[in-house]
């Protein structure tokens, strides 16, 4: 079968390896709650999953019911948390799969009630605060009347208190202010509700690495666990590495004259007689236009630029000065080749963008190739299982 030469590669040695750097530091005091939610971020829920199950996460966190649906069969000891509000006529299905569920207020408490106690069980939920941020949750000085209106409702198993952070890399003041709102909810829903919540959880992935003092019981990263933060390691965490890479093979090479301007909207010049390489990959891939003129990748170790504006199915850069490249070289646009390396979060602050939005805008129609070091026995087996059919591409 002829693919199409370009894929995503996932180590998968790296996320274990996340994940066990930082159960290690959390130790038996608080829990991870592994965050997989849109297919792990670009990286594969399913088998992202069964590494954090194996590695000894607590709980695993998604943001919808079909996301939850998926990764129950391959992770069935663990317990999902649904982070986003389940749609009242979901409810009953959330229950009967045992998922944890977000409470916010009154009217949802009452239907959720009501639906587990249809089925004779317990519904698992989670009291979601409102600490400034102000997505969903209750608001932190209601949190004692909606535990006062939901206390006597039957079937209603309060598993666990939380809130997110709006803005914990860059404002620790306002990330401050949130916690202790946070913390003086917790201690009017445990004050009306006459007993300890046993799972209070706050921190995202940036607040993971800055603030040990909100761990609380249990910390919920998801960027962190496949290393695109940008994070060297520091006072609190050791160093995360980066589990993703985007590669290809070059498709076409050609010469282009001094003078003459190249694709879309003619963006870029040749300033001598320059020779460009054809890459097939583009937006369409999740390679961002933003970085047309201003990207780069890396060709024999080396970095070689984005000239052009990137096309929906290709990207071109200038080897001029790598004379002798030619097609069917492997570049690599996200990723390490030789001792170069371009992260992430590298292409995040060309873009002008998050680094949590670059790994999930990677199309499905790129192969992911799963990998691992050898001799690791955690995820030898997953990789051998989930090698892609087309994953000949890399060979």
């Amino acid at each position: 079968m002829h693919v199409r030469p370009a894929w995503l590669e996932i180590d998968l040695t790296a996320i274990a390896d996340n994940i066990e750097r930082l159960l290690s530091v959390l130790g038996n005091q608080r829990k991870l709650i592994a965050v997989v939610k849109d297919d792990a971020y670009g990286h594969g829920a399913t088998i992202v999953g069964q590494i954090a199950q194996q590695c000894g996460a607590h709980m695993m966190a998604v943001s919808l019911i079909e996301e939850a649906i998926e990764l129950q069969p391959v992770c069935p000891q663990t317990d999902i948390l649904i982070l986003g509000l389940v749609p009242l006529d979901a409810v009953p299905a959330a229950i009967e799969h045992g998922f944890h569920m977000p409470l916010d207020n009154v009217d949802r408490a009452e239907a959720i009630s009501q639906a587990a106690s249809e089925q004779g069980t317990a519904a698992k939920v989670h009291l979601k605060i409102d600490s400034g941020m102000h997505r969903i949750g209750v608001p932190s000085d209601e949190v004692g009347q909606l535990c006062r209106e939901v206390k006597g409702l039957p079937n209603l198993d309060i598993r666990g208190i939380f809130t997110h952070f709006a803005s914990a890399p860059d404002d620790p003041l306002f990330t401050t202010q949130q916690f202790e709102r946070f913390q003086q909810a917790c201690r009017e829903a445990e004050s009306v509700l006459d007993r300890r919540v046993l799972l209070k959880h706050c921190v995202n992935s940036a607040a993971t690495v800055r603030y040990p003092e909100m761990w609380l019981d249990a910390v919920r990263p998801g960027a962190l666990l496949y290393g695109i933060p940008r994070n060297r390691g520091g006072q609190y965490l050791p160093t995360m590495d980066q589990a993703l890479a985007m590669k290809a093979r070059i498709a076409s090479v050609r010469t282009l004259p001094a003078g003459e301007k190249l694709g879309y909207g003619r963006t870029w010049q040749a300033p001598r007689d320059s020779r460009i390489a054809q890459v097939p990959v583009g937006y369409g891939d999740g390679y961002d236009r933003h970085l047309s003129n201003k990207g780069e990748l890396l060709l024999r170790g080396r970095r070689v630029p984005v000239v052009g504006s990137v096309c929906m199915d290709s990207t071109f850069i200038d080897v001029t000065d790598i004379s002798d490249a030619k097609v069917g070289e492997e570049v690599v646009l996200v990723g390490s080749q030789g001792e170069e390396s371009v992260t992430i979060a590298e292409i995040a602050e060309r873009c002008g963008t998050v680094v949590q939005e670059v790994p999930v805008r990677m199309n499905v129609r790129l192969p992911r190739v799963y990998t691992c070091q050898p001799g690791d026995e955690r995820v030898a087996h997953l990789a051998d299982r989930y090698r892609s059919a087309t994953s000949d591409v890399s060979a």
